[in-house]
């Protein structure tokens, strides 16, 4: 960790050394005066996040100074009579940050707020448009369109790709393999080195080795085994997914311009009209009471609808606005929003950036969370930069992800569908 920051640090501390000199220089902490901070800033951060601390009866002996951000130590980088600077451990939490010289501690008033970061890294892909089994960057996708992704009870990942006519599983350590499809376009069911999409599009995890695959191309729903064999689920307009697995229900949407939402029997292949007149919704999810939630592409919103009867919920974003704006509920945006995600906790996680090609002038290169509880919505990674880059936070980088799912774990993989690339997100 020190190594990570420690040039920044040393540099931002050399801003302020050269005022340090001009203090006194007989400057020694007093150890019958207590130890003061007045004030930190900045107020609010996250892990390695450079905070100066303000106050009196400090040393110029970093060796005899600590300091604790809610009790969690931080790394000190330097002392100048009436200023700390440091850096906010990880998995800090909210609260006092006291400094102790020499076991004489100071605390101040206010709390410092700590934001969780997110950690984002290559999970699978190495960047080129190609078809490439084999283990995490080793392996290469052709994504191809706003494909989707989902996760199995194991943690296996699966992947449908436009550009490869195939579908992908990862397991848990990253490798890449083929589950189905030989990679011709046509319509054919049968063993995976046999089954022919024209354009496999979303995937739903039902459990078992069971994964279900939209064509829109074909019109079909697929049922895929776990052996990679396909077979018909019925002819239906399907694009976006969803599964109820409470009892293994399944819902589409039909990403029209006056677009509804169906209700799937897998068994069957018996389907209902259940919701209508939206503007191309382009994706659904089911919580774990049984609610659907809406990506209303076109309106850009997404849009909750109460399980078993239908009637609309909560509206989240402002319908017919399109931007990058966190906050409640009723007055964010969002930007041609594409794919939605649930969590344990019922959470949402939506994928930005649901242009047809892609654009890099999309405003949403990026991961929102909505906490269901408060209908606060936030920007969970990535920004409105499109771009490659691993890292923590708003400095990871994103080119039109469009497919997002979660793992019983928290962790979050994203389809990055410019760079074809599957990303892992860890958060704190």
């Amino acid at each position: 960790m020190m190594k990570h920051i420690a040039f920044p640090l040393i540099a931002a501390l050399a801003l302020f050394a050269t005022a340090g000199c001009k203090k006194e220089k007989g400057f020694e902490h007093d150890p019958n005066a207590p130890v003061v901070i007045e004030k930190f800033t900045p107020e609010v951060g996250g892990a390695g996040v450079e905070v100066l601390i303000y106050g009196s009866n400090f040393t110029k002996d970093t060796s005899g100074v600590s300091v604790t951000v809610n009790g969690v130590p931080a790394f000190v980088a330097g002392v100048v009579e009436d200023r700390i600077l440091i850096a906010i451990p990880p998995k800090a939490g909210t609260g006092k940050i006291e400094v102790n010289i020499r076991g004489h501690k100071g605390s101040s008033t206010d709390d410092f707020g700590y934001k969780p970061s997110t950690v984002v890294t290559t999970f699978a892909g190495s960047g080129n448009s190609s078809y490439v089994d084999g283990k995490g960057t080793a392996a290469s996708f052709n994504i191809g369109n706003r494909c989707g992704i989902d996760i199995d009870e194991n943690g296996n990942l699966y992947v449908p790709e436009a550009g490869n006519l195939r579908v992908r599983k990862i397991a848990p350590d990253g490798t890449v393999t083929t589950l189905t499809g030989n990679g011709n376009s046509g319509y054919k069911e049968g063993a995976a080195s046999e089954a022919e999409f024209y354009m496999p599009f979303d995937v739903v995890a039902a459990g078992n080795g069971i994964v279900y695959v939209s064509d829109p191309a074909a019109w079909t729903i697929r049922k895929v085994t776990a052996n990679g064999t396909t077979s018909l689920v019925g002819w239906f307009e399907a694009w976006g997914m969803g599964i109820d697995r409470r009892n293994g229900t399944l819902y589409y949407t039909d990403a029209r311009g006056d677009g509804s939402v169906y209700k799937v029997d897998p068994a069957t292949g018996a389907s209902e009209k259940i919701i209508g007149s939206l503007s191309y919704p382009s994706d659904v999810a089911v919580d774990s009471k049984g609610n659907l939630y809406v990506v209303v592409n076109g309106s850009h919103i997404i849009r909750q609808y109460k399980a078993g009867s239908w009637e609309p919920g909560v509206t989240i974003g402002i319908p017919g606005q399109a931007g990058l704006v966190n906050g409640p509920a009723a007055s964010a945006k969002f930007d041609l929003p594409w794919s939605v995600a649930v969590d344990a906790n019922d959470n949402l996680f939506i994928a930005g950036n649901g242009t047809w090609d892609g654009s890099s002038t999309n405003t949403n290169q990026c991961i929102r969370f909505v906490n269901t509880t408060s209908w606060e919505v936030s920007t969970f990674t990535g920004g409105s930069t499109a771009g490659f880059a691993d890292g923590t936070g708003s400095a990871a980088l994103f080119s039109a992800p469009t497919g997002v799912t979660v793992g019983a774990d928290g962790a979050v993989y994203v389809v990055d569908r410019k760079n074809d690339r599957i990303r892992k997100v860890i958060a704190e």
